[in-house]
């Protein structure tokens, strides 16, 4: 386990939890499996996320601090809406990579809300299957930072518009040759 997510406590539950549920061998898990009581105190920072196609990753499950952060609960919206559009290809590049390769990311992002434009967040994506198999959808542990309090930062305007990065995070399958970091 990479260093940043043994350090980080929301990281290294949603890594633990996410790895309890690999058997026999598996590179990746279903999706059954996964029970989101399991990650206790992480679970208010934790996203689901489900590929429809290339272009669409739709939310299915929003923890609670992410979408007191966003002041909405977007279950069904377009994860790639909330980046500028010329990041979008560079994630679902990484998206891919999750699903049809077998990794994991590390993804770092500058944030704009409404009432506060100088916050950052990190997020640990890792790869699970849908039941029986069928699908692809992600796990996020998500951890944000700001200047101030997060009380009231007025929705969401847009993410990584000023700085996007994403580390592969090798789960068993080696790391696709993608670059860290979109072209601008």
């Amino acid at each position: 386990m990479i260093r940043c997510i043994q350090d980080n406590p929301i990281f290294r539950t949603v890594y633990e939890v996410w790895d309890s549920l690999r058997v026999d061998g598996e590179l990746v898990p279903t999706r059954d499996k996964f029970n989101p009581m399991a990650l206790g105190a992480a679970l208010p920072n934790v996203v689901l996320v489900e590929r429809v196609d290339r272009a669409r990753y739709e939310y299915r499950v929003m923890g609670t601090a992410v979408a007191a952060r966003q002041q909405e609960n977007p279950v069904g919206f377009n994860m790639l809406e909330y980046f500028v559009p010329e990041v979008r290809e560079f994630l679902a590049g990484w998206f891919e990579a999750m699903s049809f390769y077998g990794c994991g990311t590390l993804t770092s992002m500058d944030l704009v809300y409404n009432n506060d434009p100088k916050r950052a967040a990190q997020a640990l994506g890792l790869p699970l299957l849908g039941r029986g198999g069928l699908g692809h959808y992600y796990l996020f542990g998500n951890y944000a930072w700001g200047d101030g309090p997060a009380d009231d930062l007025g929705g969401l305007v847009s993410a990584g518009a000023n700085d996007l990065g994403c580390i592969g995070v090798d789960i068993g399958a080696g790391l696709p040759n993608l670059p860290n970091q979109p072209t601008r």
